[in-house]
């Protein structure tokens, strides 16, 4: 599933969360965002930032859901995920039994993961948060390689709630 199918299929109160979460923690990236978005619509990144938060997030989710800002979308999701989730990684890194920094940072992604450890680290995501936050995770950690992890894509096919319509 593409980025900007994803970010159709989480819902609602997820893409907020994550508009958010960007608009509030990540002031920087997210006035980034817009100043790389803006000019493709020949608007000024200002006149988008001088908006209401509501209306920018409006705004930049209309942007996000083009096939041509995937690579933005992607880069959301990523920040979110590793800054603002990196519990979540960690919970999955540790029980997938994955090296990592502690901080959910890993050197180096396995070849292969056991079906055993696989069910293990979705099961622990599932018990810790709400299913569209580990779906999202799940399938963009399955982006890392390419055609992600068959253990993984077992899990995820086994559990009706981590499945994302775009």
């Amino acid at each position: 599933m593409r980025p900007n199918q994803l970010l159709q299929a989480i819902g609602v109160e997820l893409r907020m969360q994550i508009m958010t979460y960007l608009q509030t923690d990540q002031r920087a990236a997210y006035k980034a965002v817009i100043e790389s978005l803006a000019p493709a619509k020949r608007l000024r990144p200002a006149f988008i930032l001088e908006k209401p938060r509501a209306k920018q997030a409006e705004w930049l989710l209309e942007q996000l859901n083009t096939k041509s800002n995937e690579e933005v979308t992607a880069q959301i999701f990523q920040i979110w995920l590793l800054k603002g989730q990196a519990q979540m990684l960690i919970t999955f890194l540790d029980a997938a039994e994955i090296a990592h920094d502690g901080k959910g940072e890993v050197t180096e992604l396995p070849e292969v993961i056991a079906d055993d450890k696989a069910e293990a680290a979705v099961a622990a995501l599932l018990a810790a948060y709400p299913a569209k936050q580990a779906a999202l995770y799940l399938y963009m950690f399955q982006q890392q390689r390419p055609g992600g992890w068959d253990s993984i894509t077992k899990a995820i096919e086994a559990r009706p709630e981590l499945k994302l319509e775009a």
